[in-house]
């Protein structure tokens, strides 16, 4: 069940975590693992709070290029089992609230038995809302306190930011690996130019939200979702198969193997592995013989993933 924070009123007692929860990674569904944990133990239903916009799009006024959509990331946190979603709509003046008053409002609104949250969590105007308050404040306020420890990935605790950096260096395994999951492009099939088409290579062109981070230039090999049926493909995040510059980047997907007229549909790219990085072609032909290279590439190594 989806909240609104200013309307959020519980008169039973709860087990709640706090976070943005961009991409739901590793980290986090440790998080909510022990959320659900505590909340099937005590039999007390659990709450998610999460915000949107992201807290440093407010307070730092930081461009924040997203894992997920908001809907996207409220559907796999919903795939923890917990009675209900709360949405801070965060503001310049929720901005302002001090970590007293922020907790004061977590106990009269969710009326909060216990919280669970990472080890690095910091909430409150001037960050000064952490670990150490939370366990000063809990005697006061009558709430116990879940600590989760770091989950690591190559030595160092996995993070949204981590994976954002893997995503823009092309390193598509370890985002995957920190994701615990494919990271994956979702949106509507639109009207391209059509060369793929022409030079036998259909694609389907997406349009992604604004706020969704792209990743590194280049093709990747990719499963997409198109009506909960999955398809192989190779994926060009670029300029276009650059015969020439052009200024939009564009996301389109040559699904291997498919013939259906797919325009307008929610489709969902899941990257599975970097091919290449981006080239401009001197020559249609070198355009064509390097898609031919592609698909190889991708069929190999998608063969391991859909048998």
């Amino acid at each position: 069940m989806l909240v609104d924070w200013d309307k959020a009123h519980i008169s039973e007692p709860t087990i709640t975590t706090i976070g943005v929860f961009d991409g739901v990674h590793r980290g986090h569904q440790a998080i909510l693992s022990l959320l659900i944990e505590r909340s099937f133990t005590l039999g007390l239903p659990g709450v998610v709070v999460t915000f949107d916009p992201h807290p440093l799009e407010i307070i730092k006024r930081e461009r924040i290029e997203f894992l997920l959509d908001l809907n996207d990331r409220l559907d796999l946190i919903d795939q923890f089992p917990h009675t209900y979603n709360v949405l801070i709509n965060f503001s310049e003046r929720f901005a302002e609230k001090t970590a007293e008053d922020f907790i004061k409002e977590l106990k009269d609104r969710l009326n909060m038995r216990e919280i669970v949250i990472g080890y690095n969590f910091q909430f409150g105007k001037g960050r000064k809302g952490n670990i150490k308050f939370l366990q000063e404040a809990s005697k006061r306020y009558s709430f116990k306190v879940s600590v989760v420890l770091p989950v690591e990935y190559n030595g160092a605790p996995i993070s949204s930011s981590r994976i954002r950096s893997a995503l823009k260096d092309g390193n598509v395994n370890s985002a995957n690996e920190m994701l615990g999951r494919y990271f994956y492009l979702k949106g509507r099939v639109i009207r391209g130019k059509g060369l793929g088409k022409e030079i036998g290579f259909p694609t389907a062109n997406i349009a992604v939200p604004n706020r969704i981070i792209i990743p590194r230039l280049g093709v990747y090999a990719t499963i997409g979702t198109i009506d909960s049926e999955r398809f192989i493909g190779v994926t060009n995040i670029g300029f276009a198969p650059s015969l020439k510059g052009e200024k939009d980047i564009t996301i389109e997907t040559h699904f291997l193997d498919f013939d259906r007229d797919i325009y307008d549909k929610l489709i969902k790219i899941e990257l599975i592995d970097y091919i290449r990085p981006e080239i401009k072609f001197s020559s249609l032909e070198q355009l064509v013989n390097q898609i031919n290279t592609d698909i190889k590439s991708a069929r190999n190594i998608l063969k391991r993933i859909i048998s």
